[in-house]
């Protein structure tokens, strides 16, 4: 499973329904998006996913599953994070990271096109690969 690249879908370990959530950066250059980047050689996506996510939001989490039908020629991994949610923006040790935030709608300004995110959004994880045993 290495090659290509990995998107990070960051949410809660604890979601409810009126708590739903998940995790976008902001890049100084292109906008908002989700977490990502490029699997390193002979790196499975799950810990790429794992890696990419503490480099640009300083989160750790658990890889939950993976899918690789959502974004072409990429995965998307779930990721749960212990931490929960807050109002508040937050900087990132990446240069090319302006913040990172919690959102509950998709924002303005995004990277990509809004299609996408509503993808991950509305994807039933339970049809993905899952990485719990």
């Amino acid at each position: 499973m290495s090659d290509g690249f990995v998107v990070i879908w960051a949410i809660p370990m604890i979601n409810s329904d009126d708590n739903e959530c998940w995790v976008m950066v902001r890049h100084k250059d292109r906008g908002w998006e989700l977490p990502g980047g490029a699997i390193h050689e002979g790196e499975e996506a799950d810990v790429a996913a794992l890696r990419e996510l503490f480099e640009e939001t300083g989160l750790l989490g658990i890889a939950k599953a993976v899918e690789s039908e959502i974004i072409d020629g990429g995965y998307v991994v779930l990721v749960a994070v212990a931490e929960s949610p807050r109002p508040d923006a937050w900087s990132s040790s990446d240069d090319s990271i302006e913040e990172v935030g919690w959102c509950k709608e998709v924002p303005e300004k995004l990277a990509w096109d809004s299609g996408e995110i509503e993808r991950i959004l509305n994807h039933d994880w339970s049809a993905s690969i899952s990485l719990e045993s």
